[in-house]
């Protein structure tokens, strides 16, 4: 026999109660690939993180094994398979750690990445069980919570920079429907905060004409800029209170002018390590940076 298991988790780290979700599938096949046996198990929890739900999804489909076996594990969290191999150190979550170490120190274990909305077919099943368990512990939103939460479209951007090569690159990650798309680019001579707003105004030329959408960024000049400053910038010809030009004024009115006609937010996200598709974006700008 030949045994898989497919695990994934889900949180929404933007919501008020942090819900999240987490799914495992245990399939046992003959070496024909016809299905012998199929277990499914699925849960979730409020106050949690993404990573805790990938994990927590990896623990509890081991714990479905009934006595000792060899077997793939299949994640699309770097951040568990990297640890679980050992090429990194667990900073958090560590009694979920000792848990799952315990656990994997019983069987031979193959683990192997699979890219998330890639196209397999148990990934995706996996992920949308632990969707819809993060959906039974969401609470209303309330505030800008609740506006994101609305939004058609969610925007995940991200930066680097390099001061010694005077260069910066973005990367966003946008979300509709379930379905994940990506982008990225590179800015000579220009500052991160430039580089982020290039960005944000590439991200927004490529939405539908009418869709609302929610940006999340670790930039909080932008998202103060764009929710609370654009007026009064404006309204004082474009000078700051203390009656400074405003810095990239162009960018700005482009991104003003891409904004009218949609519903638009901008939010500051200070914590970004537990969200997948910040990891996702940071990992495409550090691939541009080193192209570059």
């Amino acid at each position: 026999m030949q045994i898989r298991l497919y695990t994934d988790g889900a949180c929404d780290i933007h919501a008020e109660n942090k819900p999240g979700g987490w799914a495992a599938i245990l399939q046992a096949t003959n070496f024909d690939g016809e299905l012998a046996k199929e277990t499914v198990a699925s849960g979730g929890a409020e106050g949690t993180t993404n990573n805790q739900m990938e994990l927590t999804a990896v623990v509890e489909g081991l714990k479905l094994l009934s006595r000792p076996a060899a077997l793939t594990v299949y994640s699309d969290s770097r951040y568990v398979i990297d640890i679980a191999r050992g090429a990194k150190k667990p900073a958090k979550n560590r009694k979920l750690w000792r848990t799952y170490f315990d656990l994997a120190s019983q069987h031979m274990l193959d683990l192997k990445y699979v890219a998330g909305h890639s196209g397999d077919a148990l990934n995706e099943r996996c992920d949308k069980l632990a969707v819809a368990e993060r959906r039974k512990f969401a609470k209303p939103a309330h505030g800008l919570a609740a506006q994101s939460v609305a939004s058609d479209i969610e925007i995940y951007l991200s930066t680097q920079v390099s001061r010694k090569h005077r260069t910066a690159t973005w990367a966003t990650v946008i979300v509709e429907g379930g379905v994940e798309r990506e982008a990225s680019g590179r800015a000579e001579r220009v500052s991160e905060l430039e580089s982020t707003l290039i960005g944000a105004i590439r991200c927004l030329e490529r939405l539908p004409p009418g869709k609302s959408a929610t940006l999340f960024t670790a930039q909080e000049y932008l998202s103060k800029g764009m929710n609370l400053w654009l007026a009064g910038w404006e309204a004082r010809g474009w000078k700051t209170r203390g009656g400074e030009p405003v810095k990239y004024r162009a960018r700005w009115q482009r991104l003003q002018a891409l904004a009218r006609g949609r519903r638009l937010n901008f939010r500051f996200v200070k914590q970004r390590d537990d969200n997948p598709h910040f990891q996702r974006g940071k990992e495409l700008a550090a691939e541009r940076l080193q192209r570059a």
